[in-house]
């Protein structure tokens, strides 16, 4: 009569480093950006090993388990170092770009005062050298309104959407001062640094914003 075959007995508990392991491992790969990750994922790593150990003779569950998180956790080390040279390579990227923006818009900023003083001194020119008290006379004779209104528009995200004041000045303007008094000037969000200006002989600049605050 034959015997039975002998049954093999299941371990009964999971090995915890097997568990925290993988855990490790995802928490590490997700934070490695904060460096902090990378504590994490050598932490990972050193239980995976020790899992691997401890369940060599059957009496713990988890090898599979800890063989992933071992992987995991030297996946997220060795990925460390390309994460710096991406990181370090994207600042001098984005600094760049926030520099053609910056003068981007400032273009677009100085586009739109030219505009607005073409239409001021269109109004002068009709009214006895007078300039006008506010843009709205502007509007329709001297200027379109839906362009009018474009051109007061703040090309910046945080701007008013009536982004330039007239500067009350006494007209004529000489010759000898007229690059130095200021007709027309841009209001412009804290956190932009320059404004676009425009003096009395029609010269369109970019100089310190008053209300400057440095992020």
């Amino acid at each position: 009569m034959a015997t039975p075959a002998a049954e093999t007995s299941e371990p009964a508990h999971w090995s915890r480093a097997a568990i925290a392991s993988p855990i490790l491992g995802v928490l590490g790969f997700a934070t490695l950006w904060l460096i902090v990750g990378l504590f994490l994922s050598a932490a990972g790593a050193i239980c995976g090993h020790l899992a691997r150990e401890t369940t060599k003779d059957g009496q713990w569950k988890g090898r599979r388990l800890a063989t992933l998180g071992v992987s995991l956790n030297y996946a997220s080390m060795i990925f460390f170092p390309i994460l710096l040279l991406i990181i370090s390579a994207s600042f001098p990227a984005l600094d760049m770009w926030k520099s053609e923006q910056g003068e981007s818009q400032r273009m677009e900023s100085q586009a739109h005062a030219a505009k607005l003083y073409v239409a001021c001194e269109a109004y002068a020119r009709a009214n006895r050298g007078r300039y006008p008290a506010s843009w709205e006379e502007l509007s329709g004779k001297f200027i379109a309104g839906p362009e009018l209104r474009k051109n007061l528009r703040s090309v910046y995200p945080k701007g008013k959407s009536n982004a330039f004041e007239l500067v009350p000045h006494d007209r004529p303007v000489l010759p000898a001062f007229s690059d130095s008094v200021i007709v027309i000037q841009e209001i412009a969000p804290p956190d932009v640094e320059k404004i676009s200006v425009v003096y009395a002989d029609g010269t369109v600049k970019s100089i310190h914003n008053p209300d400057y605050e440095r992020p």
